[in-house]
C-alpha cells in the first residue's frame, strides 16, 4: 500500500498557493463548508459539513468564537483521570515533592530506585498536559478555540526544553495564559504572558537585573572575605556578582516575536529600554515557592524609559507600573496590529499573506482593543479567505495531519500517549519547541521525504487499528450503505473522508486496491478492505492539504 501511496504523491504534491483547480469559480456550499472546517476545526469529522451546511457559516463561526465549556462527554470523562492538569505550580510542585518534603528532602539521600520514581513524578504534569492538548484537539466540541490554541500557543511559545522548574509551571501557563485569554483580548494574553514564571523563566527574564555598583561589589567582597577569611573565594564572588545583570532575552522576542515583528520599527536602544523596563520582573521559586510574579525593586533599573519614540516614567510607587504602560502601548501599537494580522492570515488562509487579509485583520484589531474573535471574524468575512486560489492552499503540520486525521475517522482516543510518540518522531514534539518562534506553520517547513513517508505509515497504521488506545468506532463503517456495492465502497468512504474529492491518482490508487481484494475474494467484507482504502485516504495528497 505504501508504493501506491508513494506514487501518488510524486504526481500530485501541489505548488503552494497554486490550487489543483483551474477554474476561478467561487467555492460551492459544500466547498466552504469543507474550507471552513479545515481551516477552524482541523478538518471535519464524519457529519459535520453537513452539520454546517445546515445551520449555515454564519452561525456556526457564532457558535464557535462565543465563550463557553467543552461539552464532549469522552473528553470530560477522559480529562477526569489526570491528576495535575488543573494544579498551580505550586500545588503541582506540592504534587510531585508529596512524598518527600516532610522529610528533610535531600535527593542525594535517596535510593536510586526513589529517583527513578522521583524523575517520573517530575515529567507526570507535562506528560499529562500534552496529552490534554491532544485530547482536546481531537475531541472536544469547540473546535474553533482549539485551533486559536495551537496559533496562540506557537506565538507565545514556551518549551519543556527549558528544563528546570518550568516543568512546574507550563500547565498553570496553557491554562491561566492561553485558554483563558483566546476568546478575550491580544492585549490581556501579553500581559499574562509577561508575568507568568513559565514565559520569565523560559526565556531568563526573571534573571535580569541592573549590574551591580561599585559600591555593591566592594561590599560582596568584604563580606565573602569576612565570612571565608579567603581573598580568592571573595574575587570569585566579585566576577559572578559583576556578570549578573541586564538580560535582553525577553525584550528582545517581545518586540520582535510577540509584538511588534522582527525590525519593525524598534532598534536596539528600544530593546535595552525595554529590558531595562523588565528589570526586577520575577517569581517565587524553588520547591516550597509559589511560582508566582514578584517585583524586586533592588533588581530594577530605576528612572525614566525611552521606547520607540515615547517616554515612560518611573513608577511612582515603586512596583511595576512602568513595564505594565509599555505592555499596553505594544498591545495597541499599530506595528503590532499588522504583525498579528498578517500571522493569522498566514495562519488561517494561505502561506502567503493575502494583503487585503492582513489589512482587514489589523482594522478589526486596532478598532476593538486587539479582541482575537473579531479578528477571526474579520479574516472570515474578507472575500480572499473564500476565494478558490486558497482552497486546499495550505499544507497541514504533523500536528495538524494527526489531529485531523483522527477527526476525520471518528476515531476514539482513550489513550494520546501514542499520538505524542508519533507527533515527537514527525519532529513536532507538542510543547518541545526549543526555539522562541514556536513551531513554523508553512508548508517549506514540513516538506521532508522522512517525515512525509511517517505520515504515510501513521494513515495505515489508524486505518488498520495498529495504534493502542485510538480506534475507529463501528459508527463510521456504518456510515457506507448496507446495500452499496463493495465496488463503490472506495466511492462512500472518499466522501466520508475527503469531503473535498479526491484526485486522479488517489482515485485510480483505490481502484487498483478495490480490484486486487475483489478478484481474490469471493464474499467481500467491508471490514477487511475497509481499511485498506481509509488508509490510502488519510495518506494520499489531498488530505495532507487544508
Amino acid at each position: 500500500m505504501l508504493a501506491l501511496l508513494c506514487s501518488a504523491w510524486l504526481a500530485v504534491v501541489p505548488a503552494q498557493g497554486a490550487g489543483a483547480k483551474d477554474a476561478p469559480a467561487p467555492l460551492n456550499d459544500r466547498e466552504r463548508a469543507v474550507h471552513l472546517l479545515n481551516r477552524l476545526a482541523f478538518g471535519p469529522a464524519p457529519g459535520e459539513v453537513e452539520r454546517v451546511l445546515a445551520m449555515g457559516v454564519d452561525a456556526w463561526l457564532d457558535e464557535q468564537l462565543t465563550p463557553a465549556a467543552a461539552r464532549d462527554p469522552r473528553l470530560l470523562e477522559t480529562l477526569k483521570g489526570f491528576e495535575t492538569i488543573d494544579l498551580s505550580p505550586a500545588g503541582a510542585s506540592q504534587w510531585v515533592y508529596a512524598d518527600y518534603l516532610g522529610r528533610g528532602f535531600n535527593e542525594d539521600d535517596l535510593s536510586e530506585e526513589e529517583r527513578q520514581q522521583l524523575r517520573m513524578r517530575r515529567r507526570t504534569p507535562g506528560m499529562e498536559l500534552i496529552q490534554a492538548v491532544i485530547l482536546r484537539a481531537t475531541l472536544s466540541d469547540r473546535r474553533a478555540e482549539e485551533v486559536l490554541c495551537d496559533f496562540w500557543r506557537n506565538h507565545f511559545n514556551v518549551s519543556f526544553t527549558k528544563g528546570d522548574s518550568i516543568e512546574l509551571q507550563i500547565n498553570d501557563y496553557e491554562r491561566m495564559v492561553i485558554r483563558r485569554n483566546v476568546l478575550g483580548s491580544f492585549g490581556e494574553m501579553l500581559a499574562a504572558s509577561a508575568r507568568h514564571a513559565a514565559m520569565l523563566n523560559y526565556l531568563d527574564n526573571a534573571v535580569s537585573r541592573r549590574p551591580p555598583s561599585k559600591q555593591e561589589l566592594a561590599e560582596i567582597e568584604r563580606n565573602t572575605k569576612r565570612r571565608t577569611g579567603s581573598r580568592d573565594r571573595a574575587q570569585e564572588e566579585v566576577q559572578i556578582a559583576a556578570e549578573r545583570g541586564l538580560n535582553e532575552n525577553y525584550a528582545r522576542e517581545l518586540l520582535e516575536l510577540h509584538t511588534l515583528g522582527v525590525d519593525n520599527g524598534y532598534d536596539q536602544d528600544d530593546v535595552i529600554a525595554l529590558a531595562q523596563a523588565l528589570t526586577g520582573w520575577t517569581y517565587d521559586g524553588g520547591r516550597r515557592g509559589t511560582h508566582e510574579f514578584v517585583f524586586m525593586p533592588e533588581m530594577h533599573v530605576v528612572g525614566d524609559k525611552r521606547l520607540l519614540g515615547r517616554r515612560f516614567q518611573e513608577d511612582d510607587e515603586g512596583g511595576h507600573g512602568q513595564g505594565m504602560e509599555i505592555l499596553a502601548h505594544l498591545a495597541e501599537h499599530r506595528n503590532t496590529a499588522k504583525f498579528i494580522g498578517m500571522k493569522l492570515a498566514r495562519y488561517l488562509v494561505n502561506d502567503d499573506s493575502p494583503p487585503e487579509v492582513v489589512d482587514a485583520a489589523a482594522k478589526a484589531f486596532l478598532k476593538t482593543d486587539g479582541n482575537i474573535p473579531a479578528v477571526v471574524r474579520a479574516i472570515v468575512a474578507t472575500d480572499a479567505f473564500w476565494a478558490r486560489e486558497n482552497f486546499e492552499a495550505k499544507f497541514k503540520t504533523p500536528f495538524e495531519f494527526v489531529i485531523s486525521a483522527v477527526r476525520a475517522t471518528g476515531a476514539e482516543v482513550v489513550e494520546a500517549r501514542p499520538l505524542m510518540a508519533t507527533l515527537e518522531s514527525m519532529n513536532q514534539p507538542t510543547l518541545f519547541c526549543d526555539d522562541p518562534t514556536g513551531w513554523y506553520d508553512t508548508a517549506e517547513a514540513w516538506l521532508d521525504p522522512g517525515v512525509l513517508a511517517l505520515r504515510w505509515q501513521f494513515a495505515v497504521d489508524l486505518a488498520e487499528g495498529r495504534i493502542r488506545g485510538v480506534k475507529i468506532p463501528e459508527g463510521f463503517w456504518s456510515r457506507v450503505p448496507e446495500d452499496a456495492q463493495p465496488e463503490t465502497w472506495q466511492h462512500h468512504l472518499a466522501r466520508i473522508v475527503l469531503p473535498e474529492g479526491a484526485g486522479e491518482r488517489t482515485r485510480a490508487a483505490l481502484a487498483s486496491v478495490t480490484s486486487e481484494y475483489l478478484a481474490k475474494k469471493k464474499v467481500p467484507d467491508l471490514r477487511e478492505l475497509g481499511p485498506q482504502l481509509v488508509g490510502l485516504l488519510l495518506g494520499s495528497p489531498e488530505f495532507q492539504k487544508q
